[in-house]
Protein backbone atom coordinates (compact mmCIF):
# COMPACT_ATOMS: atom_id res chain seq x y z
CA UNK A 1 0.00 0.00 0.00
CA UNK A 2 1.42 3.36 -1.02
CA UNK A 3 0.44 6.61 0.65
CA UNK A 4 -0.51 8.04 -2.77
CA UNK A 5 -3.51 5.71 -3.10
CA UNK A 6 -4.87 6.87 0.27
CA UNK A 7 -7.92 9.13 -0.09
CA UNK A 8 -8.76 9.71 3.58
CA UNK A 9 -6.92 8.95 6.81
CA UNK A 10 -8.63 9.53 10.15
CA UNK A 11 -6.35 9.27 13.17
CA UNK A 12 -7.49 9.59 16.78
CA UNK A 13 -10.58 11.64 15.88
CA UNK A 14 -12.51 12.89 18.91
CA UNK A 15 -15.55 15.08 19.27
CA UNK A 16 -16.67 15.90 22.79
CA UNK A 17 -19.64 18.14 23.59
CA UNK A 18 -19.74 20.10 26.86
CA UNK A 19 -22.54 19.51 29.37
CA UNK A 20 -23.56 22.88 30.80
CA UNK A 21 -25.67 23.21 33.94
CA UNK A 22 -26.86 25.86 36.32
CA UNK A 23 -27.63 29.53 35.94
CA UNK A 24 -24.09 30.38 34.84
CA UNK A 25 -24.10 27.51 32.29
CA UNK A 26 -20.82 26.14 33.64
CA UNK A 27 -19.31 23.06 32.02
CA UNK A 28 -19.88 20.18 34.42
CA UNK A 29 -18.97 17.29 32.14
CA UNK A 30 -18.47 16.13 28.58
CA UNK A 31 -20.37 13.86 26.22
CA UNK A 32 -17.80 11.83 24.30
CA UNK A 33 -19.75 11.45 21.05
CA UNK A 34 -16.66 10.28 19.15
CA UNK A 35 -13.68 9.19 21.20
CA UNK A 36 -10.59 8.29 19.21
CA UNK A 37 -11.60 6.60 15.97
CA UNK A 38 -9.07 5.54 13.34
CA UNK A 39 -9.62 4.36 9.77
CA UNK A 40 -8.44 4.93 6.23
CA UNK A 41 -10.06 4.80 2.81
CA UNK A 42 -8.09 4.16 -0.37
CA UNK A 43 -9.08 5.67 -3.72
CA UNK A 44 -11.95 3.66 -5.21
CA UNK A 45 -13.05 2.22 -1.85
CA UNK A 46 -16.31 2.91 -0.04
CA UNK A 47 -16.76 2.97 3.71
CA UNK A 48 -20.04 2.21 5.45
CA UNK A 49 -20.08 3.39 9.05
CA UNK A 50 -22.60 1.31 11.02
CA UNK A 51 -23.67 1.19 14.64
CA UNK A 52 -26.59 1.61 16.96
CA UNK A 53 -28.57 4.82 17.13
CA UNK A 54 -26.72 7.53 19.04
CA UNK A 55 -23.27 5.91 18.81
CA UNK A 56 -21.65 8.86 16.97
CA UNK A 57 -21.81 7.90 13.27
CA UNK A 58 -23.24 11.22 12.09
CA UNK A 59 -21.06 13.18 14.49
CA UNK A 60 -17.97 11.42 13.12
CA UNK A 61 -18.97 12.32 9.56
CA UNK A 62 -19.65 15.92 10.49
CA UNK A 63 -16.33 16.17 12.36
CA UNK A 64 -14.47 14.77 9.33
CA UNK A 65 -16.04 17.48 7.15
CA UNK A 66 -15.54 20.05 9.93
CA UNK A 67 -19.25 20.76 10.14
CA UNK A 68 -18.55 20.04 13.83
CA UNK A 69 -15.15 21.26 15.02
CA UNK A 70 -13.17 18.15 16.12
CA UNK A 71 -11.93 18.08 19.72
CA UNK A 72 -8.76 16.21 18.70
CA UNK A 73 -7.24 14.08 15.97
CA UNK A 74 -6.17 14.33 12.37
CA UNK A 75 -8.22 14.06 9.20
CA UNK A 76 -5.92 13.84 6.17
CA UNK A 77 -7.76 14.22 2.86
CA UNK A 78 -5.88 13.63 -0.41
CA UNK A 79 -7.48 16.25 -2.69
CA UNK A 80 -6.93 15.77 -6.44
CA UNK A 81 -5.72 19.37 -6.83
CA UNK A 82 -4.43 20.46 -3.41
CA UNK A 83 -2.81 17.18 -2.39
CA UNK A 84 -2.79 15.94 1.21
CA UNK A 85 -4.44 18.38 3.60
CA UNK A 86 -5.12 18.01 7.32
CA UNK A 87 -8.76 19.09 7.34
CA UNK A 88 -8.61 19.84 11.08
CA UNK A 89 -6.00 22.55 10.41
CA UNK A 90 -7.34 23.95 7.12
CA UNK A 91 -8.45 27.57 6.90
CA UNK A 92 -11.87 28.64 5.59
CA UNK A 93 -10.63 29.22 2.03
CA UNK A 94 -9.04 25.78 1.84
CA UNK A 95 -12.20 24.17 3.23
CA UNK A 96 -14.26 25.86 0.50
CA UNK A 97 -11.96 24.24 -2.08
CA UNK A 98 -12.08 20.81 -0.39
CA UNK A 99 -15.81 20.48 0.28
CA UNK A 100 -16.92 19.85 -3.33
CA UNK A 101 -14.83 16.65 -3.18
CA UNK A 102 -16.07 15.45 0.23
CA UNK A 103 -19.55 14.35 1.27
CA UNK A 104 -21.58 12.18 3.61
CA UNK A 105 -24.46 10.10 2.31
CA UNK A 106 -26.95 9.45 5.09
CA UNK A 107 -28.97 6.24 5.12
CA UNK A 108 -32.43 7.82 5.32
CA UNK A 109 -32.83 9.94 2.18
CA UNK A 110 -36.17 11.43 3.20
CA UNK A 111 -34.74 13.16 6.28
CA UNK A 112 -31.79 14.37 4.19
CA UNK A 113 -34.04 16.21 1.72
CA UNK A 114 -35.73 19.53 2.52
CA UNK A 115 -39.47 18.91 1.96
CA UNK A 116 -40.00 22.60 1.12
CA UNK A 117 -37.64 22.53 -1.86
CA UNK A 118 -38.24 20.92 -5.24
CA UNK A 119 -35.88 18.19 -6.41
CA UNK A 120 -34.45 20.68 -8.92
CA UNK A 121 -33.70 23.15 -6.15
CA UNK A 122 -32.14 20.45 -3.96
CA UNK A 123 -29.87 19.18 -6.73
CA UNK A 124 -29.02 22.70 -7.92
CA UNK A 125 -28.27 24.21 -4.52
CA UNK A 126 -24.68 22.88 -4.19
CA UNK A 127 -23.89 24.03 -7.74
CA UNK A 128 -25.08 27.54 -6.86
CA UNK A 129 -23.27 27.65 -3.51
CA UNK A 130 -20.01 26.55 -5.14
CA UNK A 131 -20.53 29.06 -7.98
CA UNK A 132 -20.44 26.29 -10.59
CA UNK A 133 -23.62 27.25 -12.46
CA UNK A 134 -26.54 29.67 -12.48
CA UNK A 135 -29.57 30.49 -14.61
CA UNK A 136 -30.14 28.35 -17.69
CA UNK A 137 -26.79 26.62 -17.25
CA UNK A 138 -27.91 25.52 -13.75
CA UNK A 139 -31.25 24.17 -15.05
CA UNK A 140 -29.50 22.28 -17.84
CA UNK A 141 -26.96 20.77 -15.44
CA UNK A 142 -29.70 19.72 -12.96
CA UNK A 143 -31.66 18.09 -15.82
CA UNK A 144 -28.50 16.26 -16.91
CA UNK A 145 -27.81 15.01 -13.37
CA UNK A 146 -31.39 13.83 -12.91
CA UNK A 147 -31.21 11.90 -16.20
CA UNK A 148 -27.96 10.32 -15.04
CA UNK A 149 -29.71 8.79 -12.01
CA UNK A 150 -32.82 7.70 -13.93
CA UNK A 151 -35.20 10.56 -13.10
CA UNK A 152 -36.91 12.40 -15.94
CA UNK A 153 -35.94 16.11 -16.07
CA UNK A 154 -39.63 17.10 -16.17
CA UNK A 155 -39.81 15.91 -12.56
CA UNK A 156 -37.42 18.58 -11.29
CA UNK A 157 -40.39 20.70 -10.12
CA UNK A 158 -41.71 17.91 -7.89
CA UNK A 159 -41.09 17.69 -4.15
CA UNK A 160 -39.29 14.83 -2.36
CA UNK A 161 -42.51 13.25 -1.01
CA UNK A 162 -43.64 12.64 -4.61
CA UNK A 163 -40.78 10.18 -5.21
CA UNK A 164 -40.34 6.59 -4.11
CA UNK A 165 -37.76 5.72 -1.46
CA UNK A 166 -35.40 4.42 -4.14
CA UNK A 167 -35.69 7.59 -6.19
CA UNK A 168 -35.02 9.73 -3.13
Amino acid sequence: MTTDDMLLEVRGLKKHFPIRTGLMRRVTGMVKAVDGINFHIRKGETLGLVGESGCGKSTAGRAILRLHEPTAGEVIFNDPVLGKIDVTQADRETMMKLRPNMQIIFQDPFTSLNPRLTVGQIVGEPLEIQHRAKGTELSDRVAELLKEVGIRPENMTRYPHAFSGGQR
